[in-house]
């Protein structure tokens, strides 16, 4: 499953004529139709034919669950439900319109149901609270969404889908919740991760574009044994990422990297993703190389002259082991010794 997914959201139906075959042709595996984006009356027949051969999500958010649409919630079920008669293949319902007889609705016109919360203020507890809440619902996925105000709230969706035993679709939003949005593809039971049309500003804050994850994160690779190696520091390093991603995919290793955004705070991050785990990581910024020391099990010479850490690994025996490294390629070595054992 595991598909990548454009998030759209079109003001008018002329830009809906100039975007949805751009998607179409993108590379994408499936599309978001946000209809409550529409300012102005929207033709549904056109708009699934305009999609090609692509799975269509039929979305029509409220706006306390985030979006625009101020219709009652029978008017939103009555043209989710038209969407689906048409040949939407999901419905997106929100939590609290999510009832029997609505999904009944939406599985009778021939789409499965989606159940999805949002909390666009923080990070919920989703593993232990929302995903048990909408499980008990009987969708056919749940959706469950925070937002990331540090990366360690990332680690709440990360268990959200190694508890899942359905299909699920968990993300943190936000920059700082950005890891979520490649990492969820490693897990079995994760439906999709949304992506940005190229150019376009996305529908939800953090959405990566489609050709970054398809082309820096090689996203179409991924899966649950992928080893994952994070850049850690104030700002993604894209060169650097993209360098990484290339070598694996170039090695044919299965592994990962993925930028972890932080000015402060290494110590308590990288021992908070002993859990994920983290195989290793690329340390940028002084600050954050001389914090990180407390958390590690041990450190060569190099890196205890200098006193710093710009490159960790996780041994198989869970020992984080700090160095001093002078090059990315020497970095991507101590990773991919890793990588080779897996």
């Amino acid at each position: 499953m595991r598909m990548l997914a454009v998030a759209f959201g079109a003001p008018t139906m002329a830009d809906a004529y100039a975007a949805l075959p751009r998607i179409a042709e993108s590379g994408a595996d499936c599309v978001e139709l946000r209809l409550d984006f529409f300012q102005e009356p929207f033709d549904l027949r056109t708009l699934l034919r305009l999609r090609g051969s692509l799975p269509i999500v039929a979305t029509l958010r409220p706006t306390d669950q985030g979006g625009r649409s101020e219709l009652s919630p029978e008017e939103r079920l009555k043209v989710l439900t038209q969407a689906a008669e048409l040949g939407a293949d999901y419905v997106d319902l929100e939590y609290d319109a999510a009832t029997p007889s609505a999904m009944d609705s939406v599985r009778a016109a021939g789409a499965r149901v989606i159940a999805s919360r949002h909390d666009f203020t923080g990070m919920p507890r989703l593993a232990d609270q929302w995903w048990p809440e909408l499980k008990s619902l009987g969708p056919d996925v749940i959706k469950i969404v925070g937002t990331a105000s540090s990366v360690v709230d990332c680690l709440e969706v990360f268990r959200a889908l190694g508890r899942a035993d359905v299909p699920t679709i968990a993300i943190g939003m936000g920059a700082a919740g950005l890891p979520t949005r490649v990492l969820a593809l490693r897990s079995d039971q994760c439906v999709l991760t949304y992506a940005s049309l190229d150019g376009d500003a996305g529908t939800a804050p953090g959405q990566l574009s489609l050709t970054d994850l398809r082309r820096t994160y090689r996203a179409q690779r991924l899966g649950p044994g992928t080893r994952v190696f994070g850049l850690l520091g104030p700002h993604s390093e894209a060169e650097r990422l993209a360098e990484y991603n290339t070598w694996f995919a170039e090695d044919t290793l299965d592994g990962v990297a993925v930028p972890f955004l932080a000015d402060a705070g290494a110590a308590r991050i990288v021992s908070t993703f002993r859990d994920l785990p983290v195989s290793g990581w690329h340390v940028h910024g002084g600050e954050l190389q001389r914090d990180i020391l407390t958390a590690l099990d041990g450190l060569s010479p190099e890196a205890n002259s200098q006193g710093k850490v710009n490159a960790v690994v996780r041994r198989d025996d869970g020992v984080l082991w700090g160095d001093w490294v002078e090059s990315p390629r020497q970095q991507y070595e101590l990773w991919s010794s890793l990588a080779r054992t897996a």
